[in-house]
């Protein structure tokens, strides 16, 4: 992972546990608004494909970005595993008997992270899953959700409205999940890159493209079915404020491909209405 301003990181707060986030501001005088980034399974809040191009190109545009950096994706075949493998009550013993103790303030501290857990934004020592697959999927979902919000008060801390929840692949399912269920009244822009939903977890993407508060971007590389749900849902429900973008695929050329994402994203952001520079939470 390249090195990154340290003024550019930030370490939020969601629940009990901290993460990273990455902040750019607006290159120009007057801040257009700010995007919330949320990268999908496996990515982290400056990967190269999509999330940093994004990031990194907005603000020369005058639109701030936050990208955020989420916990490692949920596996529920691990979880059954997990559940249903016999516990080695030998070997356990032996394991704490030979484990140093490890304390906050003294004794053996936990191991620093590696570089690749620093770019992602997860401790070392990650918290233990609950062995149910319905258990840990719904921890998962607290967990995500979580950060996403701690994502959205950084922005409402900020002052530059409007607020835009973007997420790219299974980000994209979060972010959207997250407006379906929370109705954070300080955001109504959705964009949705590439979405696509986490293995394990219930179908979302396809209601909330009814919901006709919204206004959505759904920015889409090779539209398949998922892709042809989705504009049928906002179509249905008449949500005048859904455009699906079909984003050209340029084979053995990703940095044009990427310019050509963050020029339609731009260009849909750019047909915004203009919101007040002042947090929504001040007034």
């Amino acid at each position: 992972m390249r090195q990154l301003p340290a003024e550019q990181q930030k370490t939020l707060q969601a629940g009990d546990e901290s993460f990273l986030a990455l902040l750019l501001p607006s290159a120009r005088a007057k801040t257009a608004g700010t995007v919330v980034l949320v990268p999908g399974d496996g990515e982290s809040a400056d990967w190269p494909n999509v999330i940093a191009p994004v990031r990194q190109e907005l603000p020369t545009y005058g639109w701030q970005t936050i990208s955020l950096s989420l916990p490692d994706p949920y596996d529920p075949v691990v979880a059954i595993e997990r559940d249903t493998a016999p516990v080695d009550t030998d070997a356990q013993a032996n394991s704490e008997q030979k484990a140093p103790p490890v304390t906050g303030g003294s004794g053996t501290a936990p191991a620093a992270p590696t570089q690749a857990e620093a770019g992602s934004g997860e401790p070392a020592q990650a918290a233990v899953t609950p062995a149910d697959p319905e258990a840990a999927a719904n921890a998962q979902t607290a967990r995500v959700l979580a950060r996403i919000a701690a994502g959205i008060d950084l922005a409402l801390q900020q002052g530059a409205n409007p607020i835009v929840l973007a997420g790219h692949g299974t980000g994209a399912y979060w972010a959207a999940r997250y407006l379906a269920e929370k109705e954070p009244a300080e955001v109504k822009q959705l964009v949705l890159i590439d979405a696509r939903a986490p293995q394990g977890m219930p179908p979302r993407l396809d209601a909330t493209m009814g919901k006709t508060d919204l206004q959505i971007a759904d920015l889409v590389h090779a539209p398949g079915q998922p892709a042809q749900q989705r504009k049928e849902r906002a179509a249905q429900k008449a949500n005048k404020g859904y455009r699906q973008i079909e984003l050209p695929v340029i084979p053995g050329d990703r940095a044009a491909e990427q310019e050509q994402t963050v020029r339609r994203l731009r260009a849909w952001l750019e047909r915004l209405p203009s919101a007040p520079s002042e947090s929504p939470a001040a007034s």
